[in-house]
């Protein structure tokens, strides 16, 4: 169900995969999705889409035609099989449970305002139902043009027939947008797990090569850092002495209610991506370059790109394992770590948000710069000597440490000037922290 920008939709749970289902007419469903070619890979820090300028997503005229003329034609038209849908989390404005069952999400005005325009940027992408919606618009288009026509006529005669067939037409228009429809939503999925899914559920009605999969979603069967990505997070999660364990909400993974670790899939990619790649941008150039063609551009603020060209993903794990378990076993308090937390329970300090984990990040970049020994880089001590200089911080402090956006920088700061003092009063990082605190 539709309601202004909200929608409503029931949670859905099979073999440890979580979605979320719904019923919209499609005059609702137009208003926040319709099919377009263009793929959207990613979204930059305001929330802008970055577009794959290779790849665009086609579709059948000749099919779309005949859904179309089904549409139509036939008085006994339906679609019983679901649309599939994701919506990335730069459409949202917020998630509320309503219940066990139901979940409300509101989009932001921006998906409708830019569904509006001839171009404007699709955000929720169609997994499953490409040539269903664009038969479903190429109706629309054809009967609004066949009562554009009629009104012309009539405009200039009084033609009783042609005033019956425009009646009949409008009345075909309506009812064509209030056909209901059943949607299933997954929630932020990557580009692979919604490639996974339109694989999944068309290979039981017939054979889909791969190479159609690939070409819909913009993915390569050859190695990519998004793929490296993804395959580190997993590893680092399921390692029952890894510091992420359990730690990250993956995809599809099944929950129970307010047992919801605290970290995301999609960001923890992101995250590790942004280590091997240059910038947005060129992470998507990257997805279609061989591995060796990224020993370029190798700098400090891109340590895993080294790794990743050297198809050496085994060291960015342990890097990750070695410097985040240094943080658990240094920041404790008695016999508890900071950096634990309890199911059923919400962050209770910095060090268990993402925002902690996102500046926890950025010192691991400022000690990489230092430690350039790759034997030394996968050990917990290496790490160590540097965190136990930063024990005096009030990580539970809320008021410092709020867990916004804005505490990633103020974190990373304080870590920063207690593992490397300021040697004088105009230190970069003083004034910059100074003023952040004082907006």
């Amino acid at each position: 169900m539709l309601n202004g920008n909200t929608l409503l939709a029931r949670k859905v749970q099979q073999h440890n995969q979580e979605y979320f289902v719904g019923i919209f007419s499609i005059q609702q469903i137009l208003t926040f999705t319709k099919f377009t070619e263009r793929l959207i890979v990613s979204y930059d820090e305001w929330n802008q889409p970055i577009y794959n300028s290779q790849i665009q997503r086609k579709v059948e005229n000749s099919r779309v035609e005949k859904i179309a003329d089904f549409l139509l034609d036939d008085p006994d038209a339906l679609f019983p099989t679901n649309l599939v849908l994701s919506i990335p989390n730069a459409a949202i404005e917020s998630i509320e449970e309503i219940n066990t069952q139901t979940i409300k999400i509101e989009l932001s005005k921006r998906v409708f305002v830019e569904v509006k325009k001839p171009i404007g940027d699709i955000y929720i992408t169609i997994i499953d139902g490409q040539h269903r919606i664009r038969g479903i618009e190429r109706a629309l288009e054809r009967i609004r043009g066949e009562i554009e026509n009629y009104q012309k006529v009539l405009a200039n005669s009084g033609n009783e027939e042609f005033q019956k067939k425009l009646g009949r037409r409008a009345k075909l228009l309506t009812d064509l947008l209030n056909i209901n429809l059943l949607v299933t939503f997954f929630l932020d999925a990557t580009l692979e797990f919604q490639a996974m899914v339109f694989s999944t559920i068309n290979r039981t009605q017939k054979s889909v090569p791969q190479s159609l999969v690939y070409s819909l979603f913009g993915l390569n069967e050859k190695d990519s850092p998004q793929k490296s990505a993804l395959q580190i997070v997993l590893a680092l999660n399921g390692f029952e002495k890894s510091p992420f364990f359990n730690r990250i909400r993956l995809h599809g993974g099944k929950y129970e209610r307010n047992q919801s670790p605290p970290l995301t899939q999609a960001g923890i990619v992101r995250s590790i991506i942004d280590l091997i790649s240059i910038n947005l941008r060129e992470s998507e150039r990257d997805r279609f370059r061989e591995r060796n063609e990224l020993l370029i551009n190798c700098g400090p603020e891109v340590p895993f790109r080294r790794y990743y060209a050297n198809n050496q993903d085994s060291l960015i794990i342990d890097i990750l394992f070695s410097f985040y378990s240094a943080v658990k076993e240094t920041f404790v308090v008695g016999s508890q770590s900071l950096w634990d937390f309890e199911d059923n329970k919400k962050p209770s300090n910095i060090l268990q948000t993402t925002v902690g984990y996102e500046a926890l990040l950025l010192l691991l970049i400022d000690i990489l710069t230092i430690e350039d020994d790759d034997e030394k880089r996968d050990k917990v001590n290496t790490y160590r000597q540097y965190l136990i200089k930063a024990r005096n911080l009030d990580f539970g402090n809320i008021e410092r440490y709020p867990f916004t956006s804005r505490s990633k920088t103020v974190f990373h700061l304080d870590l920063s000037l207690s593992i490397w003092p300021p040697k004088k009063g105009n230190d970069e990082r003083l004034l910059k922290l100074s003023e952040i605190l004082k907006k």
